[in-house]
């Protein structure tokens, strides 16, 4: 049986969203996965949480969702603290790769996680165009670009991709009906097809 972590950073925003559209992103992938037949762990930043649980929870997961609006050009705050916190404990994080003894080790080659996925899911008020047009933006950088520093997060733990998922422009011109199904319709083909890199 596959285990699936989610990471809820879908808490109340300075601009007074209550972060509604990342809690049901969060109870789709966790329903989508359960009737896959997958454990489902959870962790909502709105409420507290332990480190040592964190890391179980790492450790025991096949794959990670982190479920993020961005919000000046990052996820909030309350990730980026369970980033600091979790993803440097020695229990999840290997060394930086390099060795005195090595010098053709390279930074960031250190992690242990190698058995693990992860995929971020993230939501925008910034339209798709922002991010992908040459102009625009964020230069044409596309949706992986603009979530580097997750990516190498992961990457420093070992952990391996899956192309992200995104839902852009909620404030200004919403499509969250389709935006729901999507998202419903990615996560029941990882679910039914775990072994796929996509």
């Amino acid at each position: 049986m596959s285990t699936v972590f989610i990471i809820n950073a879908g808490v109340p925003s300075p601009m007074g969203s209550r972060g509604a559209l990342n809690d049901e992103m969060t109870r789709i992938a966790r329903e989508e996965f359960e009737r896959a037949g997958w454990t489902v762990l959870v962790t909502d930043l709105k409420n507290e949480w332990k480190l040592e649980e964190e890391t179980a929870k790492i450790l025991a997961a096949d794959l990670i969702i982190v479920q993020t609006p961005i919000w000046a050009m990052y996820a909030p705050w309350q990730m980026k603290r369970w980033i600091d916190v979790v993803s440097t404990n020695p229990a999840v994080c290997g060394t930086d790769g390099r060795t005195r003894t090595d010098p053709s080790r390279k930074y960031g080659t250190g992690g242990f996680l190698t058995d693990k996925r992860y995929l971020i899911s993230s939501t925008w008020n910034a339209p798709a165009e922002a991010l992908f047009e040459p102009n625009g933006f964020y230069d044409g950088r596309g949706l992986e670009g603009a979530l580097l520093p997750l990516h190498k997060q992961f990457e420093y733990l070992g952990v391996a991709p899956l192309p992200s998922f995104a839902v852009h422009d909620v404030y200004k011109n919403p499509s969250i009906e389709g935006d729901l199904a999507r998202w419903r319709s990615r996560v029941e083909a990882i679910a039914r097809n775990p072994a796929k890199k996509d």
